[in-house]
């Protein structure tokens, strides 16, 4: 045998044996997944802004959000954003209602608050003539609820004692009073054609955050972080998206 041939041989055995004796090796795959709306006939998109709960003070959701998602269509998609000065929504709630200067809002304002933005989202015509006036964009908008809630309760904990006369390591159990706060992010987001006004697709996602006593975070840092994990799911709608995980191969 030619020392080539002897050299190709000995290779050949040797990674076979390896083989045979290697152990189990994860590999990375990606998984693609489709859209679960075609916006393939749409050039444009409109984040026409949002329904919240009227606030005294706190984070301006409507806005807030807006802009996070115009931020991550420009990076995820093809489309064009339109980016109005404020969202086109919220300008018509503000139009339509106006309660009075320097008075918290009660009950009542809030109801017909939320009356009026639940009349506008069904409001085929309005949606229409706004996507006339953007040129017949594929137009974003839906509702937000972000609430904070007090999660403080006695949390049931195990600890490791030694009895100082036998030096026995025993386990004991009981409870402890803990402060704890959660808080909520939920969105409904509706897809709708600016051509006819016509609803394509609605979706509700849901987040939430808890926080223990030795955490002292911001609700808008909170925010910050519930969009983080709520926004691949917003994207997955009207974009192609991709899993990561990992495949075991065997020997």
């Amino acid at each position: 045998m030619k020392p080539s041939l002897r050299f190709l041989a000995a290779t050949l055995a040797g990674a076979l044996f390896a083989s045979g004796c290697a152990t189990a090796l994860e590999v990375p795959i990606e998984t693609p997944l489709k859209s679960k709306l075609d916006v393939s006939k749409f050039r444009r998109v409109l984040v026409a802004g949002f329904v919240t709960d009227l606030v005294d003070e706190g984070i301006d959701l409507a806005p807030e959000t807006a802009r996070l998602l115009q931020n991550q269509l420009r990076s995820a998609s093809k489309l064009q954003i339109i980016e109005p000065d404020r969202p086109p929504l919220n300008q018509a709630l503000a139009k339509a209602f106006k309660p009075a200067e320097d008075v918290r809002f009660t009950r009542e304002d809030r109801d017909r608050h939320r009356a009026e933005g639940e009349r506008i989202l069904q409001d085929g015509a309005f949606w229409r003539k706004l996507g006339e006036e953007y040129q017949n964009p594929l137009i974003i908008t839906g509702k937000l609820t972000f609430e904070e809630q007090n999660r403080s309760g006695f949390q049931q904990e195990a600890a490791l004692l030694r009895d100082p006369r036998t030096g026995r390591v025993r386990e004991t159990r009981g409870n402890r009073y803990s402060e704890r706060k959660a808080f909520t992010l939920s969105a409904d987001f509706s897809f709708i054609d600016g051509a006819t006004g016509r609803l394509l697709h609605k979706e509700r996602f849901s987040e939430e955050v808890v926080y223990g006593e030795e955490q002292k975070v911001s609700p808008l840092s909170s925010y910050f972080e519930l969009m983080d994990r709520l926004l691949p799911n917003f994207l997955g709608v009207i974009s192609p998206q991709k899993i990561r995980g990992t495949r075991v191969l065997l020997p």
